[in-house]
């Protein structure tokens, strides 16, 4: 994973025409709901906010982050990178800023990796670190969809058919997991790069190999991983149950099952890089698939845009530790 600037610190000219593309997505798909719902519909949905609602959203949203900025640091510990762990967070804040504001291809997880690379030299373990990081939160999601999937099965609540697909994206992350975590396929994946001649994607092969066997003989340690995982995506699927209620909707219990598994749905199409923040995706997105929750297609529409602003308000402080500097790091200071 590399920053998509060029050496001068401005776009390249490939920079550009993903920027282009992207933003020329974003405002079809944005056309494409304002031609199916009148704004004046959606602005109905927003004009009485239950503020109370929505602040307990924000720190739910708020305990979230903390929660996920606490399981990357476990992550990189096992990894034997020693950052204090102010600095973790920091550059984990900074990273959700990045994934809000930025309309390049720079995610918050380039410049999580990059600078943390830089500071402790081990670019290769950061990374590592990183990518295990976000496949146990993808799979935690994941699982916790099908579980309310199999809820929603057993009690007869309607669901769209494509909620199936969620089974299959677990088993696939779940074998992705082994397979990185394999002894076996990190023998032999870089020999076989070694024996078609690419030796220098082998010796980064190498690299990331054994950077992910720190990770091999850790069973206990990755399953508590895993479960409080479980709860860093429960506090944010409850985040937009907050939200709607904070917009004056009232949930029934099958509802908010329903919801449990449409929005994590929701979360995976979002992982497509099609547009700008996902503005225009979400949007249509939601229209198309959480109004089989009940809910009226303005009403999902408002409910994640007002999720979406929840977490645009978290991460303004990224971008003011971004712009203050580096918090609480120096070399003077002792790692934790």
């Amino acid at each position: 994973m590399k920053m998509d600037f060029n050496n001068s610190g401005r776009f390249s000219a490939k920079d550009l025409i993903v920027l282009l593309a992207k933003l020329a997505v974003t405002v079809a798909l944005v056309a494409f709901v304002l031609s199916t719902l009148k704004w004046t519909d959606i602005q109905d949905v927003l004009r009485s906010p239950r503020w109370g609602w929505l602040l307990g959203a924000l720190a739910v949203y708020a305990a979230s982050a903390f929660g996920g900025a606490l399981q990357w640091s476990w992550i990189l510990r096992a990894a034997g990178i020693s950052a204090p762990g102010r600095e973790i967070r920091r550059l984990y804040f900074i990273g959700l800023f990045f994934n809000n504001f930025l309309p390049a291809n720079i995610g918050g997880d380039a410049y999580k990796i990059v600078d943390l690379g830089r500071q402790e030299n081990r670019a290769t373990g950061v990374f590592c670190s990183t990518l295990l990081d976000r496949l146990i939160g993808m799979t935690a999601l994941t699982v916790l969809a099908v579980f309310f999937l199999l809820v929603a099965a057993v009690n007869d609540i309607p669901l769209p058919s494509s909620a199936l697909l969620l089974i299959l994206v677990t088993v696939v992350l779940v074998a992705l997991l082994a397979l990185l975590l394999s002894r076996r396929l990190g023998q032999w994946l870089p020999g076989l790069f070694h024996k078609m001649g690419f030796s220098g994607p082998a010796r980064w092969l190498e690299k990331v190999t054994a950077d992910l066997a720190l990770f091999r003989p850790r069973v206990k340690w990755l399953n508590g991983i895993f479960l409080f995982s479980f709860l860093v995506q429960i506090l944010r699927m409850a985040t937009h149950l907050l939200v709607a209620y904070g917009l004056g909707l009232t949930l029934s219990v099958e509802q908010m099952v329903q919801l449990l598994v449409l929005v994590p749905m929701l979360a995976l199409s979002l992982i497509l890089p099609i547009t700008i923040n996902g503005i225009g995706l979400r949007e249509s997105v939601a229209a198309q698939l959480l109004v089989f929750s009940g809910l009226a297609e303005p009403q999902v529409v408002a409910m994640e845009m007002v999720a979406f602003l929840v977490q645009v308000v978290f991460s303004l402080q990224g971008g003011a530790l971004l712009w203050f500097g580096r918090w609480g790091r120096g070399t003077s200071q002792p790692k934790n």
